[in-house]
């Protein structure tokens, strides 16, 4: 059963699908301390790109269940660079090895419509889409997926597989808009999300001397929960397979809210920790 305090609320939902009408279809905190939040850690920036009016703010982050894959980006009526099989070989690719783990810098963008192109690293074609931003926002773009083509292609692999006919789809991969919340009257808030084709993800606290583990949510693949009034500092563990994962955050100097995606790494587990960055 599941325990609500005061200062503790838990909502768990689906990761919130991106507002697209198109054809169907970075980076880790300093290695010495993945856990830890400070006051800069590196991003991953695209290539020969202007700094425009800061209305729109994006941070991309590459939790797709592969090891890389290329990420190429236009705007508003450029779509030269991400249209149907469409490459211009006098523009430099955006992300050319976009490594899974990673995200961009928060980067600001002048107009709402922006057009993705996702490749494999050899150059074949996985997927493209149209995203239309709200106007003065800033947000993360989740890429998540396996690239599998034996079912729906905006739907992580279940657990128990899909009840969809046989045959080939389209590469398995989603996008999904997270909202940042950046100033809230209720901080830290913390969303862990289920990125795994195939696996549940079990989230709980840590036992003390005063309370016994409490089960704070049971993520299905493509599920997402989010944690609000949490501690800076705070410990959780999480058991995916039957195999307990500890996940550990720790902030210096100002605290901020975080994104945590849980991913397959060589068809194992991992996960990164990827906060808010004004």
């Amino acid at each position: 059963m599941m325990t609500f305090t005061a200062f503790f609320f838990l909502a768990q939902t689906a990761l919130l699908p991106s507002p697209v009408t198109s054809p169907p279809p970075v980076s880790e905190l300093p290695k010495a301390s993945p856990h830890r939040h400070q006051a800069s850690h590196p991003h991953l920036h695209a290539v020969g790109t202007s700094t425009p009016t800061p209305e729109i703010r994006v941070t991309i982050v590459n939790a797709t269940s592969v090891p890389s894959v290329s990420l190429d980006i236009g705007l508003g009526t450029d779509v030269t660079k991400a249209t149907k099989g469409a490459k211009d070989a006098n523009k430099p690719i955006s992300y050319p090895k976009f490594l899974q783990g990673e995200w961009t810098a928060n980067q600001a963008i002048s107009t709402p419509e922006v057009h993705y192109a996702v490749r494999s690293t050899n150059g074949a074609a996985v997927t493209f889409k149209t995203i239309q931003f709200k106007p003065v926002s800033s947000q993360y773009l989740l890429l998540t997926g396996d690239l599998s083509t034996i079912g729906p292609p905006d739907k992580l692999p279940q657990l128990l597989g899909d009840s969809v006919p046989r045959g080939i789809y389209p590469p398995n991969i989603q996008f999904h808009i997270i909202p940042y919340t950046l100033v809230s009257p209720d901080p830290c808030h913390y969303r862990i999300i289920n990125g795994m084709p195939g696996k549940t993800l079990l989230l709980r606290s840590l036992a003390s001397e005063n309370r016994p583990a409490q089960e704070l949510a049971y993520l299905a693949p493509g599920n997402s929960v989010l944690l609000v009034h949490q501690p800076a500092c705070v410990k959780y563990e999480v058991v995916i397979d039957e195999k307990i994962i500890p996940l550990e955050i720790y902030q210096e100097g100002a605290a901020g809210n975080c994104l945590i995606p849980f991913f397959l790494r060589n068809e194992k587990p991992d996960f990164v920790r990827v906060f808010e960055d004004p």
